[in-house]
């Protein structure tokens, strides 16, 4: 197991702990590590984490290398593995506000700031529900989200993807900031589509 990316996982899973991104063992992160992926536990508070705890899954047949319970989400972090090459790190919690809009099921609106949109992209989607772990809400997932960055998961939460930890992680911090922004301010214009792909342009 690669005993540095382990432990960036628990940096990051304390990060969102500390940030109140995820509450008690909520939440589930996962790096890729060549052929393998890194995912957390579960049942564990992700702001008690050490490197020793994560749990270490082969991408191509989702064996367990080693040993451990990985959490119950392990199925869309693979899927997301297997059809993204261009994702090395997955980030899924429930931040508040977050969850507020998944639970009204109101897309979040990048358009609000340009640097939701250098982020976060034009648009994220909201995956139908499914249980939790289960193999339907891993095939709605990859589906429904497609190439974007981060998705809203109806009644349960937020995912974000990026080419490594930090970046996944600002992205679900942006992801929550955005969608607080939204909360308050509430039935107001956003940036005019011209401006919107300016803004686009640059993050190219």
């Amino acid at each position: 197991m690669n005993e540095q990316l382990s432990q960036d996982l628990a940096d990051i899973g304390r990060l969102l702990y500390e940030k109140r991104l995820t509450i008690a063992s909520g939440g589930n992160m996962s790096v890729r590590a060549g052929n393998s992926m890194l995912i957390t536990p579960s049942g564990v508070c992700k702001g008690m984490l050490s490197g020793r705890d994560m749990i270490e899954i082969d991408i191509s047949s989702g064996e367990i290398i080693g040993k451990g319970k990985p959490s119950i989400e392990t199925p869309f972090h693979l899927g997301i593995y297997r059809s993204r090459p261009d994702v090395n790190a997955v980030i899924h919690c429930h931040p508040v506000s977050c969850t507020v809009l998944a639970i009204q099921k109101k897309d979040l609106r990048t358009n609000l700031t340009p640097e939701s949109l250098m982020i976060l992209g034009k648009d994220v989607p909201m995956i139908p529900y499914d249980t939790p772990g289960s193999d339907g809400l891993a095939e709605k997932l990859i589906a429904t989200m497609g190439p974007s960055k981060a998705c809203l998961m109806q009644n349960h939460g937020a995912l974000v993807v990026g080419k490594d930890l930090m970046d996944a992680f600002f992205r679900m911090e942006t992801l929550e900031y955005i969608a607080t922004l939204q909360l308050k301010c509430g039935e107001v214009p956003g940036l005019p589509e011209d401006e919107i792909e300016r803004v686009l342009a640059m993050s190219k």
